[in-house]
C-alpha cells in the first residue's frame, strides 16, 4: 500500500508519456536541409491557395444557370415559374406551347398531366415536395380532360381559360435537365415553395384564457453556473500555490512544515480523516502555523470509475449521501483535534471528480481545487516511489522541472508525506527559494477563489434550500 493515496492511473499513465514526448521534440529539433525546408514551405503555403482556387470553381460552376434542354424531335417546350403552398397543397403554374399537354414529375415519379391553354398550364393540390420536372407533349386532337378517382394520389388539372402573369416572388433554382423519352421536352426546376397568406384558425376562448395565465407566469429560474474546478489561479499577478496533500504517511512532514515556517510561507493543506487520527499532532502543527487546511475526504476513496474504464463517471454506490458523510467525518474529526474550522475547499482523491460531484460538494459548502496540467505540468510526481518507473525522477530534478514550469497562477501538486527511498521534503527549499528567485509570491485557494469571484457567498448560492415543514 506504499504511495497508493497520492495519485491516480491516470497521473502514471500521463507521467509514462513523457520520455515519448522528448524523443518526438528530439526528432522535430533535428535541422534539414535548406532547400528542404524552403519546398515544405512553399507547399504549405501554397495547399491553401489551391483549395481557395478550385472551391471558387465549384461554387462558379455550380452558380451558372444551366441551359435548358434541347427540344427532342422539335417538341414544345415546357416551362415551371411557380410554386405557391395552399391549404391544399402546392400550386405550380407554368407556360407552355398552346395546344398540348404538360407532364408533372416529382423526382422520378409521375404526378399528374395538365393541358396547355392560352400558353399556360396549372397545377393544384400537389402533394409531393419536388424537385419537380415538367414535359411538354405535342396533342393532334383535343383530348377529354377529367379529374382521376377520390383514391388516386394524383391531383386533378385545371385549364387556364386566360393567361395572367406569374407571382412576382417566386425564388427559382434550375438544374440540369435530362432529356425524357418523349416527343416533347422536359425541363428540371428546383424551386422554393412560397406560402400564401392563409387565415389563421380561430382560438377558442378557453384557450386564450390559458395563453394569457401562462404568460403572466415567471419564467423557471436558471439552474446557475456550475461549480468551479479551480486548476489556475489569476494570471495577473506572480502568485504560485504550492498545495500539499496529507493521505497515509507522514515521513517528511515535518522537515516540509519546518522549511516553510522558516520562509514565512502559508499555503493550503488538503488532509484525509485517516491522517488527522493516525498523526493528531502534526494536524495541530499544521493548524498554528497559519496554512489553510482543506478536506481531502475520509478515506481517499475512488469516486469516479476512472481507474477502471478511463472515464470520470461517477462510481456506482457514490452519491450525494456518500460525499456528505466522507466531507462531514473528516471536518467534524478536524475541529475535534485542533478546535478550527476547516476551509470551505476541497480535492477529490486520485482527482477523480466530475461536475455532478463537484456540485454537491458545493452544496455542502465546498469549492474543488485541483492543480495545473497541461504544458505547465505541475503535478509533482512525488507520490511515485519506484526508481524503475519511467516517470520517477530524483528529488533535485522533479523540483527544478516545478521551478522552471512555474507560471501565474499555477498550482503545484505535492504531497506531505512520502514513501520514497529520497523523501522530497529533503531537498524541498529547492523549491521554494527557486519560487522566491523568480519573482513568485505564495498564495492560497481561498486568495485564488476569492480574486476570481468564486467567495464564500456565491457558494452559499448553491445550497440546497430546506424543505418545506408542514403546519398542522
Amino acid at each position: 500500500m506504499r504511495g497508493h493515496l497520492y495519485c491516480s492511473e491516470k497521473c502514471a499513465r500521463d507521467a509514462g508519456r513523457h520520455p515519448v514526448w522528448r524523443q518526438v521534440r528530439g526528432v522535430l529539433a533535428r535541422p534539414v536541409p535548406a532547400r528542404l525546408a524552403v519546398a515544405a514551405v512553399a507547399l504549405a503555403a501554397a495547399a491553401p491557395v489551391t483549395l481557395a482556387l478550385r472551391t471558387v470553381r465549384e461554387l462558379d460552376r455550380v452558380a451558372v444557370p444551366a441551359a435548358p434542354a434541347r427540344p427532342t424531335r422539335g417538341g414544345p417546350s415546357a416551362r415551371l415559374e411557380s410554386v405557391t403552398e395552399t391549404p391544399s397543397g402546392l400550386r405550380l403554374e407554368g407556360s407552355a406551347p398552346a395546344g398540348g399537354a404538360v407532364f408533372l414529375f416529382s423526382g422520378a415519379r409521375f404526378v399528374g398531366a395538365a393541358p396547355v391553354e392560352n400558353g399556360r398550364f396549372q397545377f393544384d393540390g400537389v402533394r409531393e415536395r419536388g424537385p419537380f420536372r415538367v414535359g411538354a407533349l405535342p396533342l393532334s386532337a383535343p383530348i377529354a380532360w377529367a379529374p382521376p378517382p377520390a383514391s388516386s394520389p394524383v391531383p386533378a388539372a385545371r385549364a387556364v381559360p386566360t393567361p395572367r402573369p406569374a407571382p412576382p416572388a417566386v425564388a427559382l433554382l434550375p438544374t440540369p435537365a435530362r432529356p425524357e423519352p418523349t416527343h416533347g421536352s422536359v425541363e428540371t426546376v428546383l424551386i422554393r415553395p412560397i406560402r400564401s397568406p392563409v387565415a389563421p384558425a380561430p382560438v377558442p376562448t378557453a384557450a386564450r384564457s390559458a395563453a394569457a395565465r401562462s404568460e403572466r407566469l415567471p419564467a423557471a429560474p436558471p439552474t446557475g453556473p456550475s461549480p468551479v474546478d479551480l486548476t489556475r489561479g489569476p494570471v495577473d499577478r506572480p502568485d504560485v500555490l504550492v498545495s500539499f496533500d496529507a493521505g497515509s504517511s507522514d515521513r517528511g512532514a515535518t522537515a516540509i512544515l519546518d522549511a516553510m515556517s522558516a520562509r514565512g510561507i502559508r499555503t493550503t493543506v488538503f488532509l484525509t480523516g485517516e491522517f488527522i487520527r493516525r498523526f493528531p499532532e502534526l494536524a495541530r502543527r499544521i493548524a498554528a502555523d497559519g496554512h489553510e487546511v482543506g478536506n481531502h475526504t475520509d478515506t481517499h476513496p475512488h469516486l469516479t470509475t476512472y481507474a477502471a474504464d478511463g472515464r470520470q463517471a461517477t462510481r456506482p454506490g457514490v452519491d450525494r449521501a456518500f460525499l456528505a458523510a466522507q466531507l462531514g467525518r473528516t471536518a467534524r474529526l478536524y475541529h475535534d483535534v485542533t478546535g478550527r474550522s476547516m476551509a470551505p475547499v476541497w480535492r477529490a482523491p486520485f482527482g477523480e471528480h466530475n461536475p455532478e460531484i463537484r456540485r454537491w460538494a458545493a452544496e455542502l459548502g465546498y469549492w474543488h481545487v485541483g492543480w495545473t496540467g497541461g504544458r505547465s505540468g505541475l503535478d509533482g510526481l512525488d507520490w511515485i516511489s519506484d526508481p524503475r518507473s519511467r516517470a520517477y525522477q530524483p528529488a533535485d530534478r522533479l523540483l527544478a522541472r516545478l521551478v522552471s514550469h512555474a507560471e501565474n497562477g499555477g498550482i503545484v501538486l505535492l504531497h506531505l508525506g512520502s514513501d520514497r527511498e529520497e523523501p522530497v521534503a529533503a531537498h524541498i527549499g529547492l523549491l521554494f527559494d527557486g519560487l522566491n528567485a523568480r519573482g513568485f509570491r505564495f498564495s492560497r485557494a481561498s486568495d485564488f477563489l476569492a480574486r476570481e469571484g468564486w467567495d464564500e457567498a456565491r457558494l452559499a448560492s448553491f445550497r440546497a434550500p430546506a424543505p418545506p415543514v408542514a403546519i398542522r
